[in-house]
């Protein structure tokens, strides 16, 4: 999430960038450096997260470089992982293999989950509990781990009607920008959050609780 790691380097993190696109993680890379009050630059790792192996290296040259680990594979979920041991990054890349992006969190027509489950390495969907667990798996450790739902987040250009019809679904009636969840993880991220861990942190517009059927009727 190229705003969150924007973010993190103004607050004067050290930052580890990963995605599949080496000229977007150049660029993102030389706004995390122009950003940073301390000019850090940040560790840059081209990998893709199908890949087992890519998973099990990213986590392992971001911890060597800066013991501190932060994980933004897509903007659906973030897991944040401080002092990882190697059980927990061996359930790492199992739940990674299960959950590349996406998390049976709300009501989908069937053609759609479907399409979405089609997408996957597994053919399916991750329900919430496993997450719940993996989360729980991480938290018996003396870190702190939570993981952020975002739902929807105005990322791409959407067409304009389509745009109020996504709005709609929601009960504050709009989406997430990518600063919205940058705040929300460098506050998880900072000691003011020192008393949670183990939780799934949902920002996504009261998607969660809105009625489910005005969500499948558009009415």
């Amino acid at each position: 999430m190229e705003t969150t790691a924007l973010l993190f380097s103004s607050l004067g993190a050290k930052v580890a960038i990963v995605g599949r696109d080496q000229s977007k993680l150049d660029k993102v890379a030389a706004g995390c450096e122009a950003k940073s009050p301390h000019r850090y630059k940040p560790v840059v790792i081209k990998a893709d997260f199908v890949a087992d192996e890519d998973v099990v290296g990213t986590f392992e040259e971001t911890i060597s470089a800066h013991k501190k680990f932060w994980l933004t594979p897509d903007c659906e979920f973030t897991h944040w992982v401080y002092g990882v041991s190697k059980a927990a990054l061996d359930m790492f890349t199992k739940s990674m293999a299960v959950n590349p992006g996406g998390v049976h969190t709300h009501p989908l027509e069937p053609s759609m989950l479907e399409k979405f489950i089609s997408m996957k390495p597994l053919k399916r969907i991750a329900e919430p509990i496993e997450i719940a667990n993996f989360i729980a798996f991480l938290a018996s450790d003396a870190s702190r781990n939570m993981t952020v739902n975002p739902g929807g987040v105005h990322t791409h250009p959407i067409e304009p009607s389509l745009m109020e019809k996504f709005k709609a679904m929601k009960p504050l009636n709009r989406i997430a920008e990518p600063i919205d969840i940058a705040n929300l993880i460098a506050f998880l991220a900072s000691d003011v959050s020192r008393n949670m861990t183990g939780s799934i942190v949902v920002s996504d517009s009261g998607f969660l609780c809105a009625d489910p059927y005005k969500v499948l009727s558009g009415k």
